[in-house]
């Protein structure tokens, strides 16, 4: 009996950390309007799993402690003690739950729902050390089983007040509205390193590897970017294309989901925690929905709306130009064995020394080379007005690649892809014009891991520590061209790309953009004519407007 009076227990305890992780969730879900039968059904449904789930676990628990204090649940019927040790360690896990969500969703959510999780984090911090000091000095104030029941379910109700009370933000897509009557007074180059930083581009530059990049540089206005934190492309990419805060945009993460039984809007943050994703949503009852497009225009809808021929190379799939190629698969590039002889011989030694990694890196190389060659070759058929292109070749190779010793022929690997990043950026140049606006953008940087992350090799299993992005290092930004004032930027964020090609370009900036412009990047001749005309949004236009063509 005494095992059974511990499994009701650790089930009761489960159900409890159920019922205040739902409120948590729903928090991360601010596109989510409930009614309240949909309530009562996220309670349940939480709950029950959590019983399950949580409360096995608690029971394991109780077991293996119970087997040194076998007087835990000795006595008949409800035990106040056994209870109050599985809530204190329940209501540290909503806590340690609701503060480290927090923290992870830093620029991904909408800030009332980032002071909710905090509250949230505070009244279960509370009520846990409310509940330790008393454990501790052994005192029983609530003796009465009803009592230390009710104080639980007054904090679960007090969890799910402070998402009641949280204000509905849920952003809307906006009217669909027609084009403010401005023409840009320039074409756009936008070309997207992703991975690359100032930390390897600007040693590339002196050591003579990007002397295009370079005389741009002097040139030109450039500086870090802030990136959106914690890392996540696709929140990067749509939040460089729109210029729009992840909040506002919608695209908050690669993957979303459907849970048809509480909404039918897709979601897409879930609630970190303990248990592997997406399994936070309760009984499986999910299923995944394809990535979601931005809310906001992008850059290229914008110049389209203004009538302007757009191309695209290797965006998203949301992408859509006058004509529009997209990453293509590693079965449709041409074979590495067909790229320049030069640019083969140079990279033999480094494939040789480290075969394990030869494939990926002739893989990586002829995408790169792929997608150049395809801009140019749909460029020169049909030209534009902008031509927007991002690369993925610093993001693919120096996470394997970058090497302690800069001596290594990994580093020479990499050498050559600086080179060849150059040499293509030199070449689209030259074919949009030299009196086009050049934004060159690494919307995020690679970085090594952090102390902390270091700290935690020393008990785990010794490996070799590769750059990544996992920490949201910044990005850089150069501008080049018309209108542009050359000097170093500061405090600049991916955001501000976004508004300040459109004023470069003079069209208007819309006022729900997070970005700014950065004047310090504007000479003082276009700063003193242009005015910053501001319109109130640029909503996302639907497929099939007649300003777009029909993609090839």
């Amino acid at each position: 009996m005494r095992h059974l009076r511990r499994l009701g227990h650790s089930l009761a305890a489960g159900a409890f950390a159920g019922a205040a992780l739902a409120p948590l969730q729903l928090l991360l879900w601010p596109e989510v309007s409930l009614s309240p039968a949909k309530v009562c059904l996220a309670l349940l449904a939480w709950t029950s799993w959590a019983a399950i789930w949580i409360g096995t676990v608690l029971f394991v628990l109780t077991e293996v402690v119970g087997l040194f204090a076998t007087y835990l649940a000795a006595n008949r019927g409800f035990s106040v003690g056994l209870w109050r040790w599985l809530m204190i360690v329940v209501s540290f896990a909503v806590a340690a739950t609701a503060w480290w969500n927090r923290e992870e969703t830093r620029d991904l959510l909408l800030g009332d729902n980032r002071q909710a999780l905090a509250v949230s984090g505070s009244i279960a911090t509370i009520y846990m050390v409310m509940l330790l000091v008393l454990a501790i000095q052994r005192r029983h104030p609530w003796r009465a089983p009803l009592a230390s029941v009710g104080l639980a379910a007054f904090v679960v109700a007090s969890l799910w007040v402070v998402w009641i009370a949280t204000p509905v933000s849920k952003p809307s897509s906006g009217a669909v509205v027609e084009p403010p009557p401005f023409a840009p007074a320039h074409g756009l180059l936008l070309v997207s390193w992703e991975g690359a930083d100032l930390p390897w581009l600007l040693p590339a530059m002196e050591r003579g590897e990007m002397p295009f990049l370079r005389n741009l540089w002097e040139n030109g206005a450039w500086g870090q970017l802030r990136t959106v934190r914690p890392y996540t492309r696709s929140a990067t990419i749509a939040t460089l294309v729109t210029g729009c805060a992840p909040a506002v945009h919608g695209v908050l993460g690669r993957r979303s989901y459907r849970v048809p039984w509480l909404t039918t809007d897709p979601v897409t943050l879930l609630l970190a925690g303990p248990w592997p994703f997406p399994h936070q949503i309760p009984w499986r009852a999910w299923e995944r929905a394809p990535g979601l497009a931005p809310r906001r225009a992008t850059l290229w809808q914008i110049l389209l709306g203004a009538g302007r021929k757009v191309g695209l190379v290797g965006w998203p799939r949301y992408a859509q130009g006058t004509w529009t190629v997209p990453t293509p698969l590693a079965a449709d590039v041409a074979p590495f064995s067909t790229l320049d002889g030069n640019l083969r011989a140079a990279l033999e030694p480094a494939l040789r020394a480290m075969p394990e990694l030869a494939e990926d890196a002739r893989n990586s190389f002829a995408l790169a080379t792929a997608l150049g060659a395809t801009a140019t070759r749909y460029a020169a058929a049909e030209p534009v007005d902008a031509l927007a292109i991002d690369y993925t070749l610093a993001t693919l190779l120096r996470p394997l690649w970058t090497a302690e010793d800069p001596a290594t022929q990994g580093e020479d690997l990499l050498h050559q892809a600086a080179r060849l990043l150059d040499d293509q950026l030199r070449t689209l140049w030259m074919l949009e014009g030299g009196d086009a606006l050049v934004v060159v953008v690494s919307p995020y940087g690679l970085a090594p891991p952090s102390s902390w992350q270091r700290l935690g090799q020393l008990v785990g299993t010794p490996r070799r520590w590769r750059v990544s992005p996992a920490n949201s290092p910044d990005g850089f930004v150069l501008f080049s061209g018309p209108g542009v004032r050359p000097g170093r930027l500061r405090a600049a964020r991916l955001a501000d790309v976004t508004a300040t090609v459109l004023y470069l370009l003079e069209l208007p900036v819309a006022r729900d953009m997070a970005g700014r412009v950065l004047l310090e990047a504007v000479s003082e001749s276009r700063a003193s004519e242009m005015p910053l005309r501001m319109i109130p949004s640029y909503p996302s236009l639907p497929p099939g407007r007649p300003t777009a063509a029909t993609s090839r």
